[in-house]
């Protein structure tokens, strides 16, 4: 019998045992490791510049020399804010310089620190009566929040009333102590079963502390998670439908899966959302990473990035999962949380210490699993904090993308913006700290799959076979060919939501209709495609009216698959072949090359909704439209002139008004006309896919791309528009 594995696969309360007794081996040799004071960032601005701070308020920032040294001269009530992680370390402390000139009454120049970025604290101040214009005030400041944290937020800010009154910012320094045992949460001790898990914490504690290494130990086999969490809660944050009442929301759908490791990645065998038994959740495991810690005493740590998704939708609720084990099958308890979402109506806090198994051994296709997680890490367009964007374009305000003006901080999962080839990117907040693995957080579609699936598909298939989207959807779709109601409804009447059978009219009130709610809650694609065939009677000429249905542009995808397989084979597919090259050709993530499908044996493609993106797959789709005009290596993959009609490039064709004069939807996509808004002397168009909850993906006439993932219904992005418009005009 192999040992490793036997070990690797015993009960709760025997590997329980085996784990610990590493514990009381090495608590001596622990507890005499000695903490030792370290620099954990440092700027005199000697470089000239102020790259990777953000400067938000009224007033300039500029770098200036004086005597040898740089430093920043902030005006009137302008501010630079920098985010610093002190993640792993204790002790520490803050200190800063600051001068002053032309300072009246109660003006100041002010450095201070925040762990929470509400409460503030003092570094150094600088007051009328000190503003001789070149004597450097220094002082230094810590607080226990500034510790073991992986966003504490550092500025300088003058708090004049002119822009003559002149503040110098200089000399920033962040010191800490370092050392064995240093990890107050999620420690080893905690891991192997010792300690509890009270309440949510800080996500940083499911990152590489400062001291880390490379793992020692190589992981390769199946990680089970077994049981119920013995330490850990559940609290909800929103709960609009009562789902907190049901038996099994609180619980994690059954666990397990294989992965395999390479270098400090730890990559899982399956990607994409992976259905189960549990009655509410999928589950989506992404590549997360294997480090070593002074005080886990020759076990390496592992942190999983994981999602939870509703079953038979497309709320997301992003956590990761962190375990020790080591090459002779020992692993410890796995610690998880989950603390962000992008879901309007479901948002909660979960956490919690649950048993976990390792079984050893090889993992079919480890070599082809690690080269495409490697393909895809390694594709990735470049990126650069949105804070950057101010140094490429200067005068461009960074804080406009992302704006709090227009999306609530609390409810953003991410935001960025795609120019010239670079990803400038915002933060992946939660409600405990920053998310640690940006890159694989995982973001539902909703209905900006009716315009990367539903229109880019129909394109795709047009482009293949020419004259297929004026073909009628009774031809392809025998529940749609009953009544005669889609007997004259072409494929592109429903993309363009014109299908003419409707019950109102009115702006999304058949979406939010009950038909539509029983259509989304039918989990087979008989059920759900009688529905949509038949669930609105026929009121207006196909093609003359826009009413927005998701129900048809899942009919659209039932005919578009019903089609392509006439063509292509019965085991064709059109998510999988049909769109698959392109994606493949594009390096989307692995998770993005699965869609959500009905729970039967048909595994019809949603369609209008049910896909997950990574951050990345967002600039890449977007690019290929909106930069590439759907061309791959010079090769038109689309019909050109429909995605020009989608792209607003062809003013005779700019779709159906779509619940305002200023919108029009065609082939899939939105569009407003920002004309008004921008001060520009004719239409100016901007395409854009729009998501339930707060997801927008607006593509310039520019080249520039900018989104955001949030859930609190908020829709605006007029001051990231009018940014990119200061950068290169999108006015025609």
């Amino acid at each position: 019998m192999d040992v490793n594995r036997k070990i690797g696969s015993f009960s709760k309360s025997v590997s329980r045992v085996l784990f610990h007794g590493a514990v009381a081996l090495v608590a001596a040799m622990t507890a005499t490791v000695s903490a030792h004071a370290a620099t954990l960032f440092s700027d005199s601005f000697q470089d000239g510049n102020y790259n990777g701070w953000t400067k938000t308020g009224s007033g300039g920032a500029l770098v200036t020399y004086y005597a040898g040294n740089y430093s920043v001269r902030l005006t009137n009530k302008a501010t630079i804010t920098r985010t610093v992680s002190t993640a792993g370390y204790s002790n520490v402390e803050i200190s800063a310089q600051l001068a002053a000139s032309s300072l009246e009454g109660a003006d100041a120049c002010i450095a201070e620190a925040s762990g929470n970025g509400s409460t503030w604290v003092e570094i150094v101040k600088v007051v009328n009566g000190q503003d001789d214009g070149y004597t450097l005030y220094s002082g230094s400041a810590s607080d226990s929040s500034f510790n073991n944290n992986a966003s504490l937020q550092i500025r300088g800010r003058a708090a004049g009333n002119n822009t003559g009154d002149y503040c110098w910012f200089d000399n920033v320094v962040v010191t800490g102590d370092l050392g064995g045992g240093v990890r107050t949460v999620l420690s080893y001790s905690t891991l192997a079963g010792s300690g509890s898990y009270a309440s949510p914490v800080n996500f940083s504690a499911y990152a590489e502390e400062s001291d880390a290494t490379s793992a020692t130990n190589t992981f390769s086999g199946e990680l089970s998670l077994t049981g119920s969490s013995y330490s850990g809660g559940f609290s909800v944050v929103r709960d609009d439908y009562s789902y907190a009442s049901g038996g099994s929301i609180d619980e994690l759908p059954a666990f397990a899966f294989e992965f395999v490791q390479s270098g400090d990645d730890f990559i899982p065998a399956v990607r994409g959302s992976i259905a189960g038994s549990h009655p509410n959740w999928e589950i989506i495991l992404e590549p997360g990473k294997v480090w070593d810690e002074p005080g886990d005493n020759g076990y390496s740590r592992v942190a999983i990035p994981f999602a939870l998704q509703e079953k038979n939708a497309n709320c997301t609720h992003n956590g990761v999962i962190t375990f020790l084990f080591n090459d002779s099958g020992l692993v410890s308890d796995a610690a998880y949380q989950i603390a962000s979402e992008t879901c309007l109506y479901f948002k909660f806090n979960m956490w919690g210490l649950i048993d976990a198994d390792y079984d050893p051994g090889t993992v079919s296709g480890a070599s082809s699993i690690i080269s495409a997680y490697q393909a895809e890490e390694s594709g990735r367009m470049t990126t650069k904090l949105i804070s950057g964007i101010a140094t490429d374009y200067p005068g461009t305000d960074p804080d406009a993308f992302g704006s709090s003006s227009e999306v609530t901080p609390a409810h953003m999962s991410a935001f960025g913006f795609i120019y010239n080839n670079v990803h400038y990117v915002g933060g992946c907040g939660t409600r405990y700290g920053d998310y640690p693995y940006c890159d694989v957080l995982d973001l539902p579609s909703y209905s900006t799959a009716k315009s990367v699936f539903g229109g880019v598909g129909l394109m795709r298939l047009e482009k293949l076979y020419p004259g297929v989207m004026q073909d009628d959807i009774a031809d392809y779709v025998p529940a749609c060919d009953t009544d005669g109601d889609w007997d004259d409804v072409s494929l592109e009447d429903a993309a363009d939501m014109a299908t003419g059978n409707y019950s109102s009219s009115g702006y999304e009130v058949d979406e939010g209709s009950t038909a539509m709610t029983n259509f989304f809650l039918e989990t087979t694609h008989a059920g759900k495609i009688n529905r949509a065939c038949t669930q609105f009677p026929r009121k207006a000429t196909p093609g003359s009216l826009w009413v927005y249905h998701t129900s048809d542009t899942y009919t659209l995808g039932a005919a578009m698959q019903s089609y392509y397989k006439s063509q292509a084979g019965s085991g064709a597919d059109i998510w999988d072949d049909l769109l698959g090259s392109i994606w493949d050709s594009l390096g989307v993530s692995q998770t993005m090359r699965v869609t959500r499908r009905t729970l039967d044996t048909t595994a019809q493609p949603f369609v209008g909704w049910g896909l997950m993106y990574h951050r990345d797959d967002i600039a890449k789709i977007t690019k290929f439209l909106n930069v590439d005009d759907g061309e791959i290596g010079g090769v038109a993959q689309l019909n050109a002139a429909e995605l020009a009609a989608a792209m607003q490039q062809t003013p005779s064709d700019r779709g159906l008004i779509a619940g305002a004069s200023t919108i029009r939807y065609n082939n899939g996509f939105w569009a407003w006309n920002a004309q008004s808004y921008l001060g520009c002397s004719s239409a100016t168009w901007i395409p854009f896919m729009s998501g339930f909850g707060g997801i927008t993906v607006a593509l310039m006439p520019n080249g520039g791309t900018y989104y955001y993932f949030s859930d609190n219904a908020e829709f605006a992005w007029g001051e990231a528009l009018a940014e990119a418009h200061s950068i290169s005009s999108v006015c025609p």
